[in-house]
């Protein structure tokens, strides 16, 4: 079994919360309604979470 690297997944998880409360930020600047604004976060979070996934393992893969 390989040793697992924790720096991975604490990385994925930085990138996720970086993406929430910029989502966040950037959506109450502009006045959107809060409701909407955790709904956009959300999305942002799973997205810059999964890049960050496939970023990290693209060269594994081989």
């Amino acid at each position: 079994m390989r040793k697992f690297n924790f720096t991975r997944p604490l990385l994925i998880l930085l990138v996720a919360f970086v993406a929430n409360n910029l989502a966040k930020f950037i959506c109450l600047s502009f006045g959107i309604d809060p409701a909407t604004t955790e709904n956009v976060a959300m999305m942002a979070m799973v997205l810059a979470a999964l890049l960050a996934y496939m970023r990290l393992t693209r060269h594994r893969r081989k």
